[in-house]
């Protein structure tokens, strides 16, 4: 399975290289946690994201483009007192509506992400290397604003995603979703 995730996540960025306007890197911090009435880990955790994102212009102007990326992202929660620690990780593949506005952008748009591995620590032992029980696909929203800084070609960002599937494949376990908070910079070749 991780094999055909990681073809399909190479010929989606030969796809997306091959056809976009602008094409560049992205990379930074994610604040983790889950969301829902029940979830088990509550704290947040940093952990952090990479990969490629591009734009498609759909304006002369460059004030509207989509932004599909894809990124590999881990994601997780702790307990309150650190003990507990569920690690998740995923190759997340947004497709973003973006807006430029001046120095200043937005986006937003739906998102999918494929869990490619995790792990599970108590008291700092791994207790659990399968995820069986989460979902290996889940859909969710991204939304965020940033920073162009000039034609350097360099952003800074923040943005949010969150699941609107449920980790666990069993409805009778929790109704905990990921929900993290980014802080991105990015790097955009120059344009053709």
């Amino acid at each position: 399975m991780k094999q055909t995730l990681l073809i399909f996540a190479l010929l989606l960025a030969t796809v997306f290289a091959a056809d976009a306007q602008s094409i560049g890197v992205r990379a930074g911090v994610n604040y983790s946690g889950f969301s829902g009435d029940d979830s088990f880990a509550s704290d947040r955790m940093f952990r952090f994201h990479a990969g490629l994102t591009s734009k498609f212009f759909l304006t002369t102007d460059e004030f509207f483009a989509i932004q599909p990326e894809l990124l590999f992202s881990l994601k997780g929660a702790e307990s309150d007192d650190d003990d507990f620690k569920v690690k998740v990780s995923y190759i997340d593949v947004p497709v973003l509506a973006h807006i430029n506005a001046g120095p200043i952008y937005f986006e937003a748009g739906p998102q999918v992400s494929f869990r490619v591995g995790g792990d599970i620590e108590l008291n700092g032992t791994n207790i659990q290397d399968d995820l069986d029980d989460f979902k290996r696909t889940s859909l969710g929203y991204a939304a965020g604003v940033g920073f162009v800084a000039g034609a350097s070609g360099l952003t800074v960002g923040v943005r949010y995603n969150g699941d609107i599937s449920k980790l666990y494949d069993n409805d009778n376990i929790s109704d905990a979703r990921n929900s993290v908070f980014m802080l991105t910079l990015a790097y955009t070749l120059p344009g053709r």
